[in-house]
């Protein structure tokens, strides 16, 4: 068996290098590379400078800045018996990392890699900064639509805090519209019980964005799981979103809320997205105050209090 496996590896990295291809070279070989993490064969020089090498998976450190969080296991398993039977058909890409090596992108047909219990595939090895990371590893998943719109927003995020690019340099640097990026980022700001089911995939994105129509964190949760209990449309949350906003700018168009203290709003925005519900600080003298948490069904209330650890009798 273990010469039936070193028989596909050889023949899957020859199928990389065979057919001439001149961005292929032989590596001669170094005193430097005496130093470099164990391969199972000669490394080759590839036009841009980068290595292709047969590496372990299972001894790759992970990518610290994968922007990729949910990886569906039934996939996985199906990817794992494809690797198992026919081999890795496209080089994972990793750095150098001491005597090790790490994650650039790949992380899913790495993890494949160890379930179908391969000890040596192909790797891509290059020179890549800290700051490149995450951009790589972001535009492969898109480019892949292995991501999804959450995981997207949260990497979208990071590249504008990591570089201090405006959304249209963001745009630009991972080929979208301003405008896909613009809605994609907004969906962080759905409360955080319904942005785990846009990423677990119970809302859809065009769901996502008709509940950002809503009027208050608590509405947007409510409908969510209106939208997943009863399978509503994205027409259907249009219509509701558009009717409770109608509702909500009369009424404060009857009586203007007065401004609050920048402190206690951000407080409470945060409450909302923690609890998924509206919550109000609720100040008097002397330091004193209240939180007031609002609910609108019995379920709720079950919910709320089951997040806060309150189990009923």
């Amino acid at each position: 068996m273990a010469d039936l496996k070193k028989k596909k590896l050889g023949r899957g990295l020859g199928a990389l290098l065979s057919g001439g291809n001149p961005a292929f070279q032989p590596a001669a070989a170094t005193s430097q590379e005496s130093s470099a993490p164990q391969v199972n064969t000669a490394p080759a020089v590839l036009a841009d400078g980068s290595m292709l090498v047969l590496i372990d998976p299972s001894e790759v450190l992970p990518n610290p800045k994968q922007p990729r969080r949910h990886f569906d296991e039934g996939a996985l398993a199906e990817l794992a018996e494809s690797i198992r039977k026919d081999g890795l058909q496209e080089p994972i890409i990793v750095r150098r990392a001491g005597d090790k090596y790490e994650l650039v992108s790949g992380e899913r047909r790495c993890r494949a890699s160890v379930l179908a219990d391969k000890r040596a595939i192909p790797a891509v090895c290059r020179d890549i900064s800290d700051r490149d990371m995450l951009k790589l590893g972001l535009i492969e998943n898109i480019q892949r639509e292995d991501l999804n719109a959450i995981e997207v927003a949260q990497a979208y995020q990071e590249l504008i805090a990591e570089f201090g690019w405006t959304q249209e340099q963001l745009a630009d640097e991972v080929g979208k519209k301003r405008a896909t990026v613009t809605n994609t980022l907004r969906l962080l700001q759905l409360p955080d019980v319904v942005q785990e089911q846009v990423a677990d995939g119970s809302l859809s994105m065009g769901h996502a964005r008709a509940l950002l129509a809503l009027p208050s964190p608590s509405e947007q949760a409510a409908v969510a799981r209106k939208v997943v209990a009863e399978g509503l449309s994205v027409r259907q949350v249009e219509q509701i979103a558009a009717a409770r906003s109608d509702k909500a700018g009369r009424g404060n168009a009857a009586k203007p809320a007065p401004e609050k203290d920048p402190n206690v709003v951000q407080i409470e925005d945060d409450l909302r997205r923690r609890l998924g519900t509206k919550v109000q600080l609720r100040s008097g003298e002397n330091g004193r105050g209240r939180i007031e948490i609002e609910y609108f069904s019995l379920d709720e209330l079950d919910r709320l209090l089951a997040l806060l650890g309150k189990n009923k009798d």
